[in-house]
């Protein structure tokens, strides 16, 4: 089992509808934790993000797809990098396990790297994938809009080792 991700081909949600909602959002907005640091990643980055409603049922019916808890109180966010734009190496700060659901095509995926800056790893996403938001990772180049939904389980990644496919359903 990897330490960086596990694919969920399986996983089932409303595609289509998911990306009529998204395509329907006009109020993206920089990513709130660079912009508390003072940088604007929208002008830095071409990377912004949208919080949509959990009541939406598009949203709901994830929701009811995971066998866990969303205790935090925005467990949902869109988020979009634009062609020409990076996402910086980072590791996210309050967030282990993502739920990473891509709604664009042939995008350069994500690279996770050591403190050396070597690759550990590299994913092209054609599928919900979770991923290991603790080790550093990035998109150091963006040469196609890249939007997923991020969906963050609220559990530690050897918990999700263990339990990821009763926590997504994911057929025997």
């Amino acid at each position: 089992m990897s330490d960086y991700l596990i694919e969920l081909p399986h996983f089932e949600y409303n595609k289509s509808a998911l990306i009529d909602y998204q395509k329907e959002i006009k109020d993206w907005r920089p990513n709130n934790h660079y912009t508390r640091a003072g940088i604007d990643t929208g002008k830095a980055n071409s990377w912004f993000d949208y919080y949509p409603d959990k009541n939406n049922s598009v949203i709901k019916e994830i929701t009811n797809n995971l066998n866990i808890d969303l205790v935090i109180q925005k467990p949902y966010k869109f988020t979009m990098h634009l062609a020409g734009g990076k996402l910086p190496w980072h590791i996210d700060p309050k967030r282990e396990c993502v739920l990473m659901i891509p709604l664009t095509d042939d995008n350069e995926g994500l690279k996770w790297i050591n403190s050396k800056g070597e690759t550990l790893c590299e994913h092209i996403y054609t599928c919900p994938t979770v991923i290991n938001a603790k080790i550093m990772h990035g998109c150091p180049t963006i040469t196609k809009d890249r939007i997923f939904l991020q969906v963050d389980i609220p559990c530690s990644w050897s918990t999700l080792k263990e339990d990821y496919k009763y926590i997504f359903n994911v057929p025997a």
